[in-house]
């Protein structure tokens, strides 16, 4: 006796099937991809924004204080640098040799932030401004990185 039955029900290969279940992964799968990007962009952006409020270092104020006020023939030597959180303002002491006279002179001077990423203080020292042909105050800036720099 030979079953017949049994022959019928070999496995037949089956080509591509449409599910529901597989097209939501898949949608779920790129949504969770698109969303990964943009935040990683969110996150890029917003680490910018932050570098360019946050105060400067020490070491990055006193060097552009040297390089903004190094002028003719007084170059200045940056002694000390402080930063006050409360006033969102550095105090920066600096001493100078005058050419002229070959004196040492030492003062100081607090540069304030003026909200747009720039720290700004003016030298009101007489020895300074003078020889520089300044009469009132000789100005010094000192600028917080831009976001749009990378």
């Amino acid at each position: 006796m030979s079953d017949e039955t049994n022959t019928s029900q070999t496995p037949v290969a089956r080509g591509f099937r449409f599910s529901l279940g597989t097209m939501l992964l898949w949608i779920a799968i790129g949504a969770l991809t698109t969303n990964t990007i943009i935040m990683n962009r969110l996150v890029t952006q917003l680490r910018n924004e932050v570098a360019s409020q946050q105060p400067l270092s020490p070491k990055e104020v006193a060097r552009q204080f040297e390089m903004g006020a190094t002028l003719g023939p007084i170059t200045t030597t940056v002694k000390d640098v402080r930063y006050s959180p409360e006033a969102d303002a550095y105090r920066v002491k600096f001493s100078w040799v005058d050419a002229a006279s070959g004196n040492t002179w030492h003062s100081d001077i607090q540069l304030e932030h003026d909200g747009f990423g720039v720290y700004y203080g003016q030298i009101r020292n007489g020895p300074f401004i003078q020889p520089l042909g300044y009469t009132e105050s000789f100005p010094v800036a000192v600028e917080t990185r831009s976001s749009f720099e990378d």
